[in-house]
């Protein structure tokens, strides 16, 4: 049986089920910032257009534009709050907390690709500018997507320990 905690430096220890918590205020926190950016956007049109409902729906539209990377972030949140949810029950090496840590690799790697290229294009291209930047690659997209990339890797050898474990309970 795999124990649930993990030492740091400071010799106190650290829970699946903590990393798990704080995953999932993160995911709530992220929840709320979304809200601001959509309501910010659509708020701001309600003023302008008098209600008027398909400048709504495109405020709304663009809102959620805006927020993508911060959705994608915390869809990679929500997955790796299961991950740890999970190891903290002791499943660790399995099927499934591969499939979790590819899926938020994944996400990362939108969120990335959204703020980077998908927002600057679609905003642009609404905007019907003539000189369109249609990419827009800040340290943070570049970060975050290089970390997908990572956890990608990660998900390889985690991949490899699975096939490892599978051998040796064949033996036991």
């Amino acid at each position: 049986m795999v124990s649930d905690n993990r030492s740091n430096d400071n010799g106190k220890a650290v829970s699946y089920d903590t990393l798990s918590i704080l995953a999932w205020v993160a995911v709530g926190i992220l929840a709320v910032n979304v809200s601001y950016l959509v309501g910010e956007e659509v708020g701001g049109e309600y003023f302008e257009s008098g209600a008027d409902v398909l400048p709504l729906l495109s405020a709304f539209t663009i809102g959620f534009l805006k927020a993508g990377p911060t959705i994608f972030i915390a869809f990679a949140l929500a997955d790796f709050a299961s991950f740890f949810g999970r190891c903290g029950k002791g499943d660790v090496f399995t099927a499934r907390n591969l499939k979790t840590l590819r899926q938020g690799a994944d996400s990362l790697i939108w969120a990335a690709v959204t703020s980077a290229i998908i927002i600057p294009a679609v905003l642009g291209w609404m905007d019907d500018e003539t000189s369109r930047n249609i990419f827009s690659f800040t340290d943070l997209a570049l970060g975050v997507g290089l970390m997908g990339f990572a956890l990608h890797g990660l998900a390889s050898v985690f991949e490899d320990a699975i096939a490892l474990k599978d051998d040796n309970d064949q033996f036991v």
